[in-house]
């Protein structure tokens, strides 16, 4: 399965640096810029996905709607897809969450552990719901589909975490629009010995990558 994943467009969040979380921040006219240039790239290349999935918030089912805008296929919307839940600072700039919360805005610049945050979804949880669209999009696709879903920077990193069998969660910082390009063997996902190390059964073809912004 040819698998790709996108970060959104810039909202209007990213673009006063506010913490988005579960907020509905709609794209800014950059952020649709970017998705139309998305568009473009996709086009120039001849890619064309057979399926496409995404997060139902504004900012990235927007930026799946206008970049797919020549393909004719359906978005399928999944909650699974949505960004992190970052409780309390939900809509703060790093500014006025250090003046609001000022002893854990402290404690969160050194560890970044979120379930330190209040009401913010917990880190456990955050990789559960990262398994479970993975082992969907394994399940429900063949080894000739090509997938293309558009997501968040967040929920990104735990999708990567799971997709490479990771135990640590790495960072990533996602930009907007960014391309990750994946091939995985889902015929031979669950097997484990020599099939785990046959590196052309999974391959990462591109990563971060906004050639299209240039």
């Amino acid at each position: 399965m040819n698998l790709i994943f996108v970060r959104h467009g810039e909202s209007v969040g990213n673009a006063a640096r506010r913490w988005q979380g579960h907020a509905n921040a709609a794209l800014s006219d950059l952020g649709r810029e970017q998705a139309r240039k998305l568009r473009e790239r996709f086009a120039a290349v001849g890619y064309t996905p057979t399926h496409i999935y995404a997060s139902p918030q504004s900012r990235a089912f927007d930026t799946a709607a206008i970049a797919s805008e020549h393909w004719n296929l359906p978005i399928t919307a999944w909650d699974d897809l949505m960004e992190v839940d970052v409780g309390v600072i939900s809509g703060l700039t790093w500014d006025e969450f250090a003046l609001r919360f000022p002893e854990t805005a402290a404690v969160f610049a050194k560890n970044r552990n979120w379930d330190e945050i209040p009401f913010a979804e917990k880190m456990s949880d955050r990789s559960e719901r990262a398994r479970r669209a993975l082992d969907r999009l394994i399940a429900d696709h063949t080894n000739d589909d090509r997938v293309a879903v558009f997501a968040h920077g967040g929920i990104i990193s735990h999708l990567f975490a799971e997709l490479m069998g990771s135990k640590r969660l790495w960072s990533v910082h996602a930009e907007n629009t960014a391309v990750y390009e994946f091939n995985v063997d889902v015929d031979l996902w669950d097997q484990d010995g020599t099939a785990l190390n046959v590196s052309n059964l999974w391959r990462i073809v591109r990563f971060n990558d906004t050639s299209h912004l240039a």
